[in-house]
């Protein structure tokens, strides 16, 4: 009996990824955000998407279960500006303007390539945030001090204490 997992067929191969499988790798097809990175990022990797990401990763499903057209289904294309727009990433709109204007012109001729690069888009953030994750940020080489706050140069204050010093040097030796 095969072990595969027919409830997962077209799904990325690390476990639990919500995304699509789209790049094939040692026999097993992973996810764009889980190709080449190290397995021991894979549960990491997955959380995000799940966890923080899962707006964009359901509105980057949807644009692709519809063939990256929403001729006839522009409540499908709704959901997804909703979607974005309740995740306060206005910036991933079909227009980054955010006006609100559908993907199926009155026309009705479909726009295919258009949607397919707000596709890419959506994917590319997806790749960036998850990108993140098992970089080491690096340690500044110098120690962060606050500015210094009154005089910066000793001498000038010292020679005044000196001169002073010197002009009562008369009256201490009597």
């Amino acid at each position: 009996m095969s072990d595969y997992d027919q409830s997962r067929a077209g799904m990325c191969a690390a476990y639990g990824c919500p995304l699509f499988g789209t790049v094939g790798s040692d026999g097993r097809w992973y996810c764009f955000c889980h190709i080449n990175k190290p397995a021991a990022l894979n549960d990491s990797i997955t959380r995000m998407l799940r966890e923080e990401l899962m707006s964009i990763v359901e509105s980057t499903i949807d644009i692709r279960r519809c063939f990256s057209s929403f001729y006839g289904n522009e409540a499908g294309y709704r959901a997804i500006q909703r979607r974005l727009v309740e995740m306060d990433r206005k910036d991933l709109l079909f227009n980054a303007d955010g006006r609100d204007t559908p993907p199926t012109p009155p026309s009705g001729r479909t726009m295919k390539p258009v949607v397919k690069m707000w596709l890419m888009r959506l994917e590319r953030e997806l790749i960036e945030q998850t990108g993140k994750l098992g970089e080491q940020e690096r340690l500044p080489l110098t120690v962060p001090t606050a500015p210094v706050i009154g005089p910066t140069h000793a001498t000038e204050h010292f020679s005044e204490a000196a001169n002073r010093l010197v002009d009562r040097l008369p009256e201490m030796g009597r």
